[in-house]
């Protein structure tokens, strides 16, 4: 099922561990990769694949090409973050207006590994922290403003959703962007926390137990799943599109609105279950990250409420609505222009 499903998708996959990875019974998962390449090693063709009309399920054409139209457009939305972050992310603070260029060519992959050297002289200090939370919540907006769905809301339906799960999709995005590393997190400015320099740095405690929570609890399964960009911005929309309680009541008494989330949240989730089909329980093991991920939130809130009151850190207007929930003005002028200058 992996070798068919990967050939008639044309799936591009990468290996972190030049290509020598054990590819076995029990970690077949690890890798695709690495489990691809010892498919056709075995003696497997590709020329052999069938067409679609065998398909598992038979699914109706259209169901499966809304499902390839939006995998296309989260990972288009993706990857003009990600050319946002590394052209100019790194200076936010100074920057009034951003001119983005898509390149034919796309985005290239964050495959390179990083030594422990590499942590070690990009450690983060606890100001790197707030400005990378910073720089993640500027991206969310900008993402958010390239999705249809998103896009068809009202202002005060668009501010919702926001709030309800900025936290999440900030844990989310540096697990991601952890995987390559050892025992630490990779923030968005490029900047490490490692398990022992939060924990041994006086001004880091209020985010040590976080950093941990999320190497073991987010980052390790990521690896052992080896998850791939796909099912990551599909389990970023369903994350998205799933605002609970915290949504305002405009967005649950507007029908059309709740509409147009709860059919971005189904189609989301039926993307991921169709990149991971023959993959028996694949979709549910990545969606069960997603407890986890509310739970350290949830606690990354309560962390920086704390540093706030105690005068640790310096929290911006972005943060003060998205993660703190206050300024109810300022994310309006945040969906208008993202990046606004910073004053102090």
């Amino acid at each position: 099922g992996f070798f068919r499903r990967s050939v008639r998708k044309r799936h591009t996959y990468v290996c972190r561990f030049n290509h020598n990875c054990d590819v076995n019974k029990n970690h077949r998962n690890s890798c695709r990769s690495c489990r691809l390449r010892k498919c056709i090693e075995a003696g497997m063709r590709t020329e052999a694949i069938q067409n679609e009309r065998d398909a598992i399920g038979k699914r109706k054409k259209n169901e499966s090409d809304e499902e390839n139209t939006l995998l296309q457009v989260l990972l288009r939305s993706e990857s003009l973050c990600q050319q946002l972050r590394d052209s100019v992310i790194k200076s936010t603070e100074q920057i009034r207006t951003i001119l983005i260029v898509i390149c034919d060519t796309g985005l290239q992959r964050l495959t390179s590994s990083r030594s422990a050297n590499d942590q070690q002289t990009g450690l983060a200090t606890l100001d790197d922290v707030v400005k990378s939370f910073h720089q993640q919540l500027a991206l969310l907006v900008e993402w958010a403003k390239t999705l249809p769905q998103f896009a068809s809301l009202t202002l005060d339906d668009q501010a919702s959703l926001l709030k309800a799960n900025a936290a999440q999709l900030i844990v989310l995005g540096v697990a991601y962007r952890s995987t390559h590393c050892d025992d630490a997190i990779c923030l968005a400015n490029d900047t490490f926390v490692t398990r022992r320099h939060a924990m041994s740095v006086g001004d880091m405690k209020y985010f040590s137990a976080v950093a941990g929570r999320i190497i073991d609890e987010v980052v390790s399964p990521m690896k052992q799943l080896g998850i791939d960009k796909s099912e990551y911005v599909t389990l970023k929309a369903i994350l998205f599109f799933n605002p609970g309680m915290l949504v305002s009541f405009t967005l649950c008494r507007d029908v059309r609105a709740k509409s147009v989330v709860e059919e971005a949240r189904l189609s989301s989730v039926r993307a991921l279950q169709s990149r991971c089909e023959n993959e028996e329980c694949r979709s549910s093991l990545l969606l069960l990250l997603l407890p986890s991920i509310h739970s350290i939130a949830q606690q990354l809130i309560e962390n920086v409420e704390l540093a706030s009151i105690f005068c640790l850190i310096s929290v911006d207007a972005l943060m003060q609505e998205l993660i703190l929930h206050d300024r109810p003005s300022t994310i309006m002028q945040q969906l208008k222009n993202p990046f606004p200058h910073q004053n102090s």
